[in-house]
């Protein structure tokens, strides 16, 4: 193969990466909705809030946090209400409490 050859190969090569480069960078990333324009920003200024401050995720995880400590001082209530929470005090022996934690 000649030089002259390999040389023309080369440009051939080069024109079209910049043939097809020039038509990605005229169309290819234009899409139909209009993301940036002024109705479309001042519609929905915050689009991830949910609440005031929170996003949705925020607000579940919220959510479920207080459900899990509502059960957990639910049970702890029924503890107390069914004195299961504490030893009996007629013993004349002082008994260490079954939580683990000193009275």
């Amino acid at each position: 193969m000649s030089r002259r050859s390999k040389t023309l190969n080369q440009l051939a090569v080069l024109g079209t990466i910049a043939a097809s480069s020039s038509l990605l960078l005229v169309g290819g990333c234009k899409s139909n909705q209009d993301h940036y324009s002024y109705h479309a920003v001042t519609s929905d200024l915050t689009p991830e809030l949910q609440g005031l401050t929170e996003r949705q995720i925020d607000i579940d995880t919220n959510i479920a946090v207080n459900e899990n400590m509502n059960w957990r001082m639910f049970w702890g209530d029924l503890g107390r209400v069914w004195f299961t929470d504490q030893p009996s005090i007629l013993s004349p022996y002082y008994i260490v409490s079954p939580s683990g934690q000193p009275r």
